[in-house]
């Protein structure tokens, strides 16, 4: 296995780790920790707002497909590929997906008694100047 590293990636990682010395007199580590602590906050975020979306369209668009395609099948209009228990199926795990961010909320707030959220929210560490 031959492993061809780029001279110009090699150049902006020596002018990366030449320059970053440099940088120690301008920047603190208070403000690498903030904005970690920010992106991470950022990063959390988008993940729960990403997992919803897909929890509320996917279950929708199950849960409508099985009603079209039940209504498909009981009036043969077609579907004749389509058994009941394909619909079922849909119909259960569409249930399911909707339900799923209700069912985070719930089952963490038995169990630890606090609501399921996601901050990014990270021990802050100070220094001495």
């Amino acid at each position: 296995m031959n492993i061809r590293i780029n001279n110009r990636v090699v150049i902006a990682l020596c002018l990366a780790a030449l320059v970053m010395p440099a940088l120690t007199d301008v920047c603190h580590a208070q403000d690498f920790e903030e904005l970690a602590r920010s992106a991470s906050n950022r990063v959390n975020n988008g993940w729960g707002y990403l997992i919803n979306s897909f929890c509320y369209i996917v279950g929708g668009g199950l849960l409508i497909g099985s009603l079209i395609f039940a209504y498909r099948k009981h009036n043969r209009m077609g579907s004749n590929d389509v058994g009941y228990g394909k619909i079922l199926m849909a119909l259960v795990v569409g249930t399911c997906l909707l339900a799923l961010p209700r069912y985070a909320g719930t089952a963490s707030s038995t169990i630890f008694g606090l609501k399921a959220t996601i901050t990014g929210e990270q021990q802050t560490i100070k220094f001495d100047e």
